[in-house]
């Protein structure tokens, strides 16, 4: 019996090349809705002229990181530990590369005349959202999430090792939620005029509003998925705890973002990049909420 059940579950290697061909177009089409909108975004073809080699393989390391964590737990092919996360990761990244270079070649950000460390920056700059987009197509358009959901349920030691590995899942869900989100905001000026508005009291109250509205956008507002989440075990995954979490990655997103976008330095001037921070943090959270809620 036991040998017929694993005759029957489906493994990556089961993947014909329809299989492939239909993953690649979930993970194209789950890039091109989050992260096209970003292509048309004047801000980021300009703040990537400013990069230099080394800004350009620390954005590539961030958002390939951010991949494999939220690939942990689901990516645009159906895998099984951290070696298909990390594939999965690879091929996301690529899938961004290929659509951020023939988008802007299209719309003609990128051309002939343009140097090629400018082209290098505005394509790695573009690809990370995309990137993160066709991590979360399997999420968000696979139809057999459903089914894989059951199966674990229905195996206890699948479960065991889900709740295992959940907080570092959460985690990365939390950050690719954060990144797509801030990714949109942060390169704008209006980030900084809003920092600079904010006083000491009036962080602190971006803050726990943000907090506050995480909170029941996961855990009061009856979204699928809510009650599970209730009755998760660990300091981390009480609601407090996840909340208290998945703002704190949402914060050191949007401090990445701020040094990468802003290029403002933390020694200088330490108040001004924790009201950029902050003011940041508030559609970080947002994202990071979202995030979870998809999963």
């Amino acid at each position: 019996m036991a040998s017929q059940q694993n005759t029957d579950r489906s493994t990556p290697h089961d993947h014909t090349w329809k299989d492939e061909i239909k993953d690649l177009m979930r993970g194209i089409g789950g890039a091109a809705i989050i992260g096209v909108p970003l292509v048309y975004t004047m801000e980021m073809w300009q703040v990537a002229t400013t990069f230099n080699t080394t800004d350009i393989l620390l954005l590539l390391c961030f958002g390939f990181t951010v991949c494999v964590g939220y690939n942990l737990f689901s990516g645009f092919r159906d895998g099984n530990g951290l070696t298909e996360a990390v594939k999965d990761a690879v091929e996301a990244v690529a899938i961004g590369v290929l659509l951020s270079t023939v988008l802007m070649a299209l719309l003609g950000v990128i051309d002939s005349g343009t140097s090629l460390s400018e082209t290098m920056s505005k394509i790695a700059v573009e690809a990370i959202p995309l990137a993160i987009g066709a991590s979360v197509a399997n999420t968000q358009f696979d139809g057999g999430q459903e089914d894989r959901e059951a199966s674990s349920d229905e195996n206890p030691e699948a479960e065991e090792t889900e709740n295992r590995h959940k907080l570092l899942r959460e985690i990365g869900i939390a950050a690719a939620g954060s990144v797509v989100f801030a990714a949109s905001i942060a390169p704008t000026e209006e980030v900084a005029l809003v920092a600079q508005r904010l006083s000491p009291l009036g962080l602190i109250a971006v803050a726990v509003f943000s907090l506050a509205l995480s909170y029941g956008m996961i855990f009061i507002a009856d979204f699928t998925g809510s009650e599970k989440r209730h009755k998760d075990a660990g300091i981390l995954q009480s609601p407090l705890g996840e909340t208290l979490l998945a703002y704190a990655v949402a914060l050191a997103v949007s401090l990445a973002a701020v040094v990468f976008f802003h290029g403002v330095e933390i020694a200088d001037s330490p108040f001004t990049v924790v009201a950029l921070t902050v003011s940041l943090g508030l559609p970080a959270a947002i994202g990071g909420a979202a995030g979870r809620l998809i999963v």
